[in-house]
């Protein structure tokens, strides 16, 4: 029988949504499941021996949930053993799930995605610019970094193991994550892993500096105490989008994980804080004083900041009455 006398193309889809193995439909119905009688058999523990059938009536194709316990999935609709369901006729293709498999059924009618172009020697360049700008902002973030903390008699020598630690640790994340997501989708996406390093990093890098700049400029403290959740809410995207590489197939459960990983590190350091310093915040004090010029609040007479220190006092009588803990006990009694 000739290919145009094909009726429609089952296709079995991987975890990322590519094309494990397609079927021609020659004729309706089309039974599937894990017996050998079926028109489509498939390996799955999770399907029935006869678990679902394809078939045409008045209306058009019809799906039918056959002797199974788990059901077919047609879309948000799941239908148990005996339902029925009209495969809906838009011109698109249309996705099953029996058991763990995944199913698309792509019929005469149903549109397709445009031809995806080969990419030219230009093209891998322009792709590529960003990742490259990436790099190299990275590697002059660190260089600054490293300028200001270090002596200029070890400039170079800090310069180069900063860079050394900071090209093996990125080979190490890749490495680890590229191997996962060779795991699950049989291919490493080392690129995209290291796209999302990149930019991760130097955001990291900018929200480690720009609380304490903003808190001088602006005498807005807060903004330095709690600059560690905008570290959280970078290191949560990029767990987003190094989980997108790995389970392509489920973006929302993947923003979920990252979410949840955001709240509990978040709640997690603000308890800590919390028990340990009696405060939510992380810093008591600015940790580097910015050139003045870069002020920006008005200042406050003298007068006024002295009657706000007026406000510390009951915080100091309370712990000037505190027993000293072990550690402060047992340094007094040596002294």
């Amino acid at each position: 029988m000739s290919e145009s006398a094909a009726l429609a193309i089952v296709e079995v889809l991987d975890r990322d949504g590519q094309v494990r193995h397609s079927q021609r439909v020659l004729a309706w119905p089309l039974r599937i499941g894990r017996a050998l009688d079926n028109e489509l058999s498939l390996g799955d523990v999770h399907v029935a021996p006869h678990h679902c059938v394809i078939d045409v009536d008045a209306e058009g194709l019809v799906l039918q949930a056959l002797q199974t316990a788990n059901g077919v999935q047609l879309g948000a609709r799941e239908l148990h053993a005996g339902e029925r369901a009209s495969l809906p006729d838009d011109g698109q293709a249309v996705e099953l799930l029996a058991g763990r498999t995944r199913l698309r059924l792509r019929r005469p009618g149903d549109s397709l995605a445009p031809e995806v172009p080969l990419p030219a020697s230009a093209t891998r360049l322009r792709r590529s610019a960003p990742t490259l700008l990436a790099g190299a902002g990275l590697a002059l973030a660190l260089a600054f970094e490293t300028w200001l903390h270090s002596d200029p008699e070890v400039f170079a020598r800090s310069l180069g193991s900063a860079a050394l630690a900071m090209v093996m640790g990125a080979a190490v994340w890749i490495a680890l994550w590229s191997l996962l997501s060779k795991l699950f989708t049989r291919q490493t996406h080392a690129g995209w892993h290291l796209k999302v390093f990149l930019f991760s990093s130097l955001a990291w890098m900018a929200a480690s500096a720009l609380p304490g700049l903003i808190a001088f400029a602006l005498s807005w403290p807060w903004v330095s105490d709690f600059g560690f959740v905008a570290g959280y809410a970078i290191a949560a995207a990029a767990l987003y989008f190094h989980l997108l590489a790995v389970e392509p197939a489920r973006p929302r459960l993947m923003r979920g994980v990252a979410l949840a990983a955001f709240v509990l590190g978040t709640g997690l350091t603000l308890w800590n804080q919390q028990q340990r310093n009696e405060r939510l915040g992380s810093d008591l004090y600015l940790s580097s004083f910015q050139p003045p010029a870069l002020i920006l609040a008005r200042p406050v007479p003298a007068e006024r900041f002295v009657d706000g220190l007026a406000t510390l006092r009951p915080l100091l009588d309370k712990k000037a009455k505190e027993e000293p803990s072990a550690e402060n006990g047992a340094g007094s009694d040596e002294e």
